[in-house]
């Protein structure tokens, strides 16, 4: 099994939140906290969407490094109206990287970054 992994500093429940919000299909499936003096941060939480489970963790040591918009999450619909949904939600607060277009790989793609540093390419099949 193969998942990806987020690592966040003391965001991970408000991620967690943000994604039920937005992904009808969100399923909680573990969450773990870390032990004292660290106990409000997550240690290991794993999620899904649209049947992809995910991996998030939060690190109480500060890393120089933040989420990179060079790693994406690439989701495929079959639905326009899903796609416009996925990236006007996604982006606000955050930025749109490639606007809903027809960019000739695909008759409906956007790139967008979410509040959080996440990157989600969305693509009509």
């Amino acid at each position: 099994m193969l998942r990806p992994f987020i690592t966040v500093e003391g965001i991970a429940e408000k991620l967690l939140e943000y994604y039920k919000s937005i992904f009808s299909d969100y399923k909680l499936i573990l969450l773990t906290k870390h032990k004292e003096p660290h106990h409000n941060l997550v240690m290991l939480a794993i999620f899904s969407i649209k049947n992809q489970e995910f991996m998030i963790s939060d690190s109480f040591i500060s890393h120089e490094w933040k989420i990179n918009p060079g790693i994406s999450f690439f989701i495929d619909t079959n639905d326009k109206n899903e796609l416009s949904k996925l990236s006007n939600k996604l982006s606000k607060g955050g930025k749109i990287h490639m606007p809903i277009d027809n960019y000739g790989f695909s008759t409906l793609f956007t790139w967008v970054e979410d509040k959080f540093g996440v990157n989600w390419q969305l693509n009509l099949k």
